[in-house]
């Protein structure tokens, strides 16, 4: 906001503060006359151009929704984040709209939200995607205060709902090997993608995005340094879910099936006159290797393999959450589930613990043989019975 003033008389002056543009885009100004000296004008001049700024910002902010608010947040924030999180924003804000979309976001208030949020979670929606939409919520309000869209944000002292607990149910080891034999039978190139995610326990992009060269038969380990994702018309590819690499090893079985794999890929290459490239994708639809699945593609397949091998209803990620729980039943460290699953915090084996085997059979001991003989001595006078005890 810029303005300058002129001298009408001895002591007059005009102020001119220049106020944006019509809708033909012209120059509008806003005018004032004030009486005094030249320094006193000049002072006027300057609580001016703040006043019919505040003005300006104030009719802006009444006239934006909270549609355009959402909107133009996620226009600015979205080329920040990759395409899989602006989808996931998108979705979130598309339950926002029919409600309070037209809402103006200065008339916002916290009980607009209470209320909107407990509808959303007696409908069915999940306390965590409540909470999705109201991160959304709360990072475009933030964006529309530091605009001065809003003096306040209508997101503090939300009650959100409960987020239940999250436990993992993972298949057993008997239903992912009747599922990886009947996919393997059936059909070799989907049953050795289900056999790799259920002994590696990586996610769905990384099996997507991985590429010959990330594999080193010679030291039976392979590398996990891109994911394809779905994202807004068709997929991406990008970084780890976690943005890190991670190394792990593989085993004799994973090493011959994907041998197995590769001698099938390269005779469909050379029919095709040509050979694979390091850079190939292990697993693609194109006889090149150029290409990799696409994700849903996977999983819907993974549904009919299910469904084959007559085994409920699971999704993909279950063998991953499989893959998990079975190592750490079977005493191997936390330190090496969480590397070889790309997990950064503990927060993911938390999630596993009901799963878990009590370990502390021999600290159970120990308590109740302490406690025991205090208590005997107590009751005894002094007499030890703990041996009698045990």
């Amino acid at each position: 906001m810029s303005g300058h003033m002129r001298k009408r008389g001895a002591n007059s002056w005009q102020l001119i503060v220049f106020n944006g543009f019509d809708s033909r885009g012209r120059r509008q100004y806003s005018r004032k006359t004030v009486h005094g000296t030249k320094k006193e004008a000049e002072l006027l001049l300057a609580a001016y151009v703040l006043e019919v700024g505040h003005r300006a910002a104030n009719i802006v902010a009444e006239a934006a929704t909270l549609t355009q608010v959402l909107d133009g947040w996620l226009e600015f924030r979205g080329p920040q984040l990759s395409p899989a999180t602006v989808d996931r924003y998108r979705i979130a804000i598309n339950h926002v709209r029919p409600a309070l979309g037209k809402m103006a976001v200065v008339r916002l208030e916290t009980h607009h939200l209470d209320d909107f949020y407990a509808k959303l979670h007696r409908e069915g929606m999940s306390g965590a995607s409540v909470r999705k939409i109201h991160w959304a919520m709360r990072q475009s309000l933030v964006w529309a205060k530091r605009r001065g869209y809003v003096t306040h944000l209508a997101t503090e002292g939300v009650e959100l709902p409960p987020l239940g607990a999250t436990r993992i149910q993972p298949p057993t080891s008997d239903v992912v090997s009747r599922l990886l034999d009947s996919a393997l039978a059936s059909d070799a190139e989907f049953g050795t993608i289900f056999a790799f995610v259920a002994w590696t326990g990586c996610r769905r992009g990384e099996v997507c995005g991985l590429q010959w060269r990330d594999i080193d038969f010679e030291r039976s380990e392979l590398l996990f340094d891109r994911s394809v994702v779905v994202a807004r018309g068709g997929r991406l590819e990008k970084t780890t879910k976690t943005n890190e690499s991670r190394r792990i090893a593989i085993g004799p079985a994973t090493i011959a099936l994907l041998v197995e794999h590769a001698l099938r890929r390269r005779t469909i290459a050379e029919q095709c006159g040509a050979a694979i490239s390091d850079r190939g994708f292990v697993f693609s639809p194109d006889p090149l290797m150029a290409d990799p699945w696409h994700p849903t593609t996977i999983s819907h397949r993974f549904a009919s393999a299910c469904k084959e091998a007559g085994i409920p209803h699971m999704r993909l990620h279950d063998l991953r959450h499989h893959s998990a729980t079975a190592l750490l039943k079977s005493g191997v460290s936390v330190g090496e589930v969480m590397d070889r699953h790309g997990w950064k915090t503990m927060d993911m084996v938390s999630r596993y613990r009901h799963m878990m085997e009590a370990k502390d059979h021999g600290a159970a001991e120990t308590l109740e043989r302490l406690a025991s003989s205090q208590s005997a001595r107590t009751s005894t006078g002094g007499l030890d019975l703990s041996r009698d005890i045990r």
